[in-house]
């Protein structure tokens, strides 16, 4: 860096001290860059890792911590046998733009540790997460605290399924627009479940109608869709079994409105951790938490999921036209028909995606869907702050940290 040298009394001496720290500043960023990129690091440069040090995935995360569990060389991740994880401390403002640095389904490399490098009251091994392999899939929504920065929910996923209910709380056709829109862009299949269909007696000949109307489209896309009535059923029910052979071998991330099901379909799979289920499904219409933060769980009859929490506000980042068109399937094979090379297919003359719309070929809830997610005002149901405890709530949790403090190391 060029070192500037004045005196207090030169004419440019206030503008060359504005352009030093500058500078410097610049200097600090790129550092702060190469930091970043130091923690993202890709496998094939683990090999040059430190002795004891190992690959593990991610299967939780809490405020100051994480719970890992190893990558064997062969066989399946046993996501019971976990270790408790901090990220290394020259690490710890990497990835600025999310509001974590680490998500469940991240493979790490690990370093072991003790209680002299991590004040932890726990039984559990200890260990430091020293770098991330790049992801190949991840699933994300603007963040509902800081609009600015992403929320990223998981990662590695496989194919996403997004779970709905017909009642209690009732289906959120644009939140499930949403997950499609996310799907087609990481280039993973999608998967829609909706249950509760037993409570489809108490409603009225037009909602039903009108939700019939939606799952033919969503099949006439190509999408698979399953109705379902999750605890009336078994997993000798066929339906149970053919969306199980869908999933079977392959990391699904289940999504959703809070209190859809999402818990009691996993524990039809026998779950290596048995989910917590509201017993009263009627208690808060608009849906309840009974998984408080995301976790990567090995299915007993095969495969694995991550459980996340139910959401009330799902916001995608900015999209433009034409990457959000592909986000839509139905839109694809007509935006290269449009008039204008950048439609936006709100307004312009010539649009044959409005075209197709006005001749009923396109939704209009699905196309009304498009242009709130276009202009950044759709995907609030409500807003809420997501569970922070600092414990697991669920039969055969991962156990309770009763103090801990951030790994402070350099190394």
């Amino acid at each position: 860096m060029t070192k500037w040298k004045y005196h207090p009394g030169d004419e440019d001496a206030e503008h060359l001290a504005k352009v030093d720290k500058i500078r410097r500043s610049k200097d600090k960023l790129k550092k702060h860059n190469r930091d970043e990129t130091q923690f993202e690091l890709d496998k094939d440069s683990w090999a040059k890792a430190g002795e004891g040090w190992f690959a593990a995935r991610i299967v939780e995360v809490h405020k100051r911590y994480a719970f890992i569990s190893p990558e064997p060389v062969e066989g399946d991740i046993d996501t019971r046998d976990v270790w408790l994880a901090t990220v290394a401390r020259r690490h710890l403002q990497s990835r600025r733009g999310e509001r974590n640095n680490i998500v469940v389904g991240d493979i790490v490399l690990c370093r072991p540790t003790d209680d002299r490098d991590v004040k932890i009251t726990t039984d559990l091994p200890c260990c430091v997460i020293e770098h991330l392999a790049p992801r190949r899939s991840r699933i994300a929504r603007r963040d509902p605290m800081v609009m600015e920065r992403e929320h990223v929910l998981a990662s590695n996923m496989d194919q996403l399924l997004v779970v709905g209910s017909y009642a209690n709380p009732g289906v959120k056709w644009g939140l499930i627009d949403r997950y499609l829109v996310l799907a087609a862009e990481q280039e993973i299949p999608a998967i829609i479940v909706i249950n509760k269909e037993d409570l489809l007696k108490g409603e009225s000949e037009e909602f039903k109608k009108k939700c019939e109307e939606e799952i033919a489209y969503f099949r006439a896309l190509g999408y698979t869709v399953f109705s379902l009535q999750v605890e009336n059923q078994t997993f000798d029910d066929p339906a149970i079994r053919e969306l199980h052979g869908m999933m079977d071998g392959k990391t699904t991330i289940l999504s959703g409105h809070s209190g859809v099901g999402k818990s009691s379909l996993v524990n039809l799979f026998r779950p290596e951790i048995q989910q917590e289920v509201e017993e009263n499904s009627n208690i808060n219409y608009k849906g309840r938490h009974t998984t408080s933060y995301a976790s990567m769980i090995k299915l007993g009859r095969g495969g694995y999921v991550i459980d996340t929490p139910g959401i009330r506000s799902f916001v995608l980042r900015e999209r433009g036209p034409i990457e959000l068109s592909y986000g839509f399937v139905e839109m694809r094979a007509l935006v290269n028909k449009c008039k204008f090379r950048e439609c936006r297919h709100i307004d312009e003359p010539g649009c044959a995606v409005m075209d197709a719309v006005a001749a009923g070929t396109i939704s209009e809830r699905r196309y009304t869907s498009y242009k709130g997610i276009l202009s950044g005002v759709s995907g609030r149901e409500g807003r809420t702050r997501d569970d922070s405890r600092e414990t697991s709530g669920r039969e055969g949790g991962r156990g309770e940290i009763d103090d801990i403090e951030i790994d402070e190391s350099d190394d």
